[in-house]
């Protein structure tokens, strides 16, 4: 089964993959950039939101307020799964080799991902992130690795709700590096600097 979903596949002949998932108004070549910054020598795997608001590219529906509505997140973390199986099979990667690296409306589908299918990621690089579902952390995460990199006065991104999240996250066993900035909603080069190093 051919791949419908539009989408970026650079191989790098890699055991590694990086899952690459845009913010609001993006597409698929807009993080390819920052993937190569942060894992130059993964293949990377970049797929297009499938949720439209007022034209933006999103991965799942938001209401006018603001509040992520949640039968929307759960299918874009189904839809995402089985992207990566067709993908897997098409370009032949190692789906157990998998981490994912997100900016906003992507970095919390990321960690919607890991809520709730967390045998499809080993670790998630999230910017400018909140928690995307309202459930708590209710899975098994002692192998996983999550950074989380979110700006100081981030309108998206709350300190308070960002805080008790991560303390779910560790509390489920993950391995969780909280980084700020004082900056609001973007992404930090000494964070990505930080990421890279750590990854290398």
């Amino acid at each position: 089964m051919s791949i419908e979903r539009p989408h970026v596949w650079i191989d790098k002949n890699s055991t590694e993959t990086l899952l690459l998932l845009h913010g609001t108004g993006a597409d698929e070549n807009d993080l390819i950039q920052l993937g190569e910054m942060i894992a130059p020598d993964s293949n990377l795997l970049s797929p297009r939101g499938t949720v439209s608001e007022n034209g933006m590219n999103r991965f799942f529906e938001r209401t006018p307020q603001g509040e992520f509505v949640q039968s929307s997140v759960l299918d874009a973390v189904s839809q995402l799964a089985d992207f990566v199986e067709l993908a897997a099979e098409e370009y032949g990667f190692e789906k157990n080799n998998l981490s994912a690296c997100g900016f906003s409306n992507g970095a919390n589908t990321a960690l919607a991902v890991l809520m709730t299918r967390p045998e499809v990621l080993k670790t998630v690089i999230a910017f400018g992130a909140t928690k995307p579902l309202e459930k708590s952390v209710e899975v098994d995460l002692k192998d996983k690795t999550v950074y989380v990199a979110n700006g100081d006065v981030d309108p998206y991104a709350p300190v308070a709700i960002t805080d008790g999240f991560v303390a779910e996250l560790k509390a489920a066993g993950a391995r969780v590096e909280l980084m700020t900035h004082p900056g609001g909603h973007q992404i930090s080069s000494a964070h990505i600097q930080q990421i890279h190093s750590d990854l290398t």
